[in-house]
C-alpha cells in the first residue's frame, strides 16, 4: 500500500496560514519568511507589496576583440528597503548564431563562479547596491550574443537583456585548392587559421551595406549560404534582381561545400610591408618576419590592418596561407580597381619571389626601477626599457593598452618625449573622481631635468618563458645559475610580459627576473592569486638573498 508523503500536506496548511495573516492585523506590505515553501533552507524571503525591478541602461554594447566590456545591469525595489537582501545574481549568453543558452557566471553574495570560455574572464562589477553588471576582459570574437541578467530572490525572479557586439570587417575566403571546396566545418577552421570567425548574417549585411560585392556563396555561422552583390549582374542572380545578400538557405553542413565569409575584429599589434633588399619564396618571407621580431601575417589580420589602421600598400606579399594580396586604402592608377580594399593574387607557387607583410603586437607595460619611483630621466627611460627587451611606448600604444583596460595611476615617459598615464577607473588620486576616464598627459617635459617612471612596450618573442622547476627556492644568483644551467637565461621583465600577453602563460608562483624584482603571470585569475582580473603581479625587488623561484627564456623560433 502507498503511504502518502506529508509534506504536501504541510505546504498547504502553512499557505492557508500565510493567506489569513493579514486578516490578523499584518500590513499588506509586510514580507514573511517561508523557508519550508522554498524548501532551500537559505532563509529566502517571499515579498508582499514589494516589488523587484531588474533593468539594463544600455541594449547594445559594441566593442573590439581583446578589449574589455561592461554589460550594465542594475536592480532594485519598490518601495526601497531599508536593509540589504542577499539575491541571486545569474548572467547566461544565447550565442549571435542562436543554439542553446549557456551559463556565464552565478553569483550568490560574496560567492561568484564562472562557467566554460566564461571562466576567470568574468566578473560582476558591484560599484554600489543592485549593481549587478557583469565586466567581461580579453573579448573573444565567438563572445558576440545576447546576454541575460537574471536576479532571484525567493519566489522574485526578474531579467533584463544585453547584447554584445564586436566591430570589425568581413571578407571572403577561398582556400588553395580552389572554389566551392568547403564543408562547413572546413569553413570554421580556414576563418579560424585566418585570426578570424565565420561571419553572421547581421555582419555580411552591415557590409554588404558598406559595399562588399562578391559572387561565390559562402557558409555563415548559422549554417546558412549567402552572398552579397551591389551590383547586379548576369551570373549574380541577374540583371533584373535588385542588389541585396543572396541567399541559398541552410544548407547540410557535412554535404554541401562552399566557400567562407569570415569576421575579424581589431588588432592588438601592426601589420606592414617588410623592406628587404630582394624578393623572398614563402619559406624565406617567414624567416624574414621572424628575424625582424615578427610572424608573417594572416588574412584577417591583413583586413583589420587595411579597415581599421589604413594600411596602404601597392606591393603584393606572401601572408601565412600563403596567399598574395595587398590593401588599398586611397585608390590609384597601377593599383587594381578605383575603389579600396585587399587584392589578391590567388595561391602562388611557393618558390616565386614576392614581398612580405610581416604582423607585430606589442604589450605596454609599467616600469618602475629598483630605486624607486619617478627617478627616471627620458634616457634613463629609454635605457631600462631596452634592458627589459622593450622600447618606450608610443602615444598610440599607450592609448590601445588603455583601450583595452590598463589602469596606472604613475606617469611616465612617452617615446615622444611626453609624460602621461592610463586610467580607466577615475578616482581622487588620478586626476579626481569628476575627471572621465582617459590617457592623463603632463604634456613635454624637459629630458634632462624632470623624473618619471617609463611606459615600455615589447613584441612577440623568439623564444618561450617558463617557470623552471627547482627541488628548492633559489636566491637571485642561485636563478640566474639554474636558468643557465637549464640551457636558458632568467627572463627579462618585457619578456614576462609578452609571454602573459601573447602566449598565455599562466603561474601562480612569484619567481624571480633579470631585474631582481618578484612576479608572476596571470590570465585566468583564481583565488589566492591576487585580484580576480588578468595581469603581471609585481612583489617588487626583494633582498637578492631571499629564496624564491626563477622565470628562465629560453630562445629560438617556436
Amino acid at each position: 500500500m502507498m503511504v502518502a508523503h506529508p509534506r504536501p500536506l504541510l505546504v498547504i496548511l502553512l499557505q492557508l496560514l500565510l493567506s489569513c495573516l493579514p486578516a490578523l492585523g499584518y500590513s499588506s506590505n509586510r514580507f514573511f519568511y517561508q523557508d519550508i515553501l522554498n524548501g532551500n533552507g537559505n532563509g529566502e524571503i517571499h515579498f508582499n507589496g514589494v516589488k523587484l525591478h531588474v533593468d539594463s541602461s544600455q541594449p547594445s554594447v559594441f566593442a573590439l576583440r581583446g578589449s574589455n566590456a561592461t554589460l550594465s545591469c542594475r536592480y532594485w525595489y519598490e518601495p526601497e528597503l531599508s536593509s540589504p537582501r542577499r539575491v541571486r545574481v545569474k548572467w547566461s549568453w544565447l550565442p549571435i548564431v542562436g543554439g542553446h543558452e549557456t551559463d556565464v557566471l552565478v553569483a550568490i553574495g560574496p560567492r561568484i563562479h564562472s562557467f566554460g570560455d566564461f571562466r576567470d574572464r568574468v566578473h560582476l562589477r558591484q560599484d554600489s547596491p543592485g549593481d549587478a553588471s557583469l565586466v567581461m576582459t580579453e573579448l573573444q570574437l565567438n563572445d558576440t550574443g545576447r546576454y541575460r541578467c537574471e536576479v532571484i530572490d525567493g519566489l522574485e525572479d526578474k531579467s533584463a537583456t544585453v547584447n554584445l557586439e564586436l566591430r570589425g570587417v568581413v571578407f571572403p575566403y577561398q582556400p588553395p585548392h580552389g572554389r566551392y571546396n568547403l564543408t562547413y566545418h572546413d569553413a570554421q577552421q580556414v576563418c579560424q587559421e585566418q585570426d578570424s570567425t565565420l561571419a553572421t548574417f547581421e555582419q555580411l549585411f552591415q557590409a554588404w551595406e558598406e559595399g562588399l560585392d562578391w559572387c561565390n556563396a559562402g557558409w555563415l555561422a548559422d549554417g546558412t549560404v549567402q552572398y552579397p552583390i551591389t551590383k547586379s549582374r548576369s551570373p549574380c542572380g541577374g540583371l533584373g534582381l535588385a542588389p541585396g545578400v543572396r541567399s541559398y538557405g541552410r544548407r547540410h553542413r557535412h554535404l554541401h561545400r562552399y566557400d567562407a565569409f569570415c569576421f575579424s575584429s581589431s588588432l592588438r599589434g601592426k601589420v606592414y610591408y617588410l623592406q628587404l633588399p630582394q624578393k623572398v619564396n614563402l619559406t624565406e618571407a617567414q624567416q624574414a618576419c621572424f628575424n625582424d621580431g615578427a610572424q608573417i601575417a594572416k588574412v584577417g589580420q591583413l583586413y583589420a590592418a587595411w579597415k581599421f589602421m589604413g594600411l596602404d600598400r601597392c606591393d603584393a606579399g606572401w601572408l601565412a596561407d600563403g596567399s598574395l594580396r595587398y590593401p588599398i586604402n586611397n585608390p590609384r592608377r597601377n593599383c587594381g580597381p578605383m575603389e579600396p580594399g585587399v587584392r589578391s593574387f590567388g595561391f602562388a607557387p611557393p618558390h616565386h619571389k614576392h614581398g612580405v607583410y610581416c604582423y607585430s603586437a606589442v604589450v605596454v607595460f609599467p616600469y618602475q626601477p629598483p630605486h624607486g619611483r619617478y627617478n627616471l630621466t627620458y634616457h634613463d627611460a629609454q635605457q631600462v626599457c631596452q634592458e627589459q627587451d622593450s622600447t618606450l611606448a608610443t602615444f598610440e600604444q599607450l592609448f590601445q593598452a588603455w583601450e583595452e583596460g590598463l589602469d596606472w595611476c604613475n606617469a611616465g615617459w612617452l617615446a615622444d618625449g611626453t609624460v602621461q598615464y592610463p586610467i580607466t577607473k577615475p578616482r581622487r588620486p588620478c586626476g579626481g573622481l569628476g575627471l572621465a576616464p582617459g590617457v592623463r598627459s603632463y604634456g613635454s617635459r624637459h629630458r634632462h631635468l624632470h623624473r618619471y617612471d617609463v611606459f615600455c612596450s615589447s613584441s612577440p618573442l623568439r623564444g618561450k618563458v617558463y617557470y623552471l622547476q627547482l627541488p628548492q627556492k633559489v636566491n637571485l644568483t642561485e636563478a640566474q645559475q639554474a636558468c643557465f644551467n637549464d640551457g636558458a637565461q632568467i627572463a627579462k621583465v618585457g619578456q614576462l610580459y609578452v609571454a602573459w600577453r601573447f602566449m598565455g602563460l599562466n603561474h601562480c608562483d612569484a619567481g624571480w627576473l633579470a631585474d631582481g624584482s618578484l612576479r608572476y603571470p596571470i590570465t585566468k585569475p583564481s583565488r589566492n592569486c591576487g585580484p580576480l582580473e588578468p595581469g603581471v603581479r609585481s612583489f617588487g625587488f626583494p633582498p637578492p638573498y631571499q629564496k624564491h623561484g626563477v622565470y628562465c627564456y629560453s630562445a629560438g623560433m617556436q
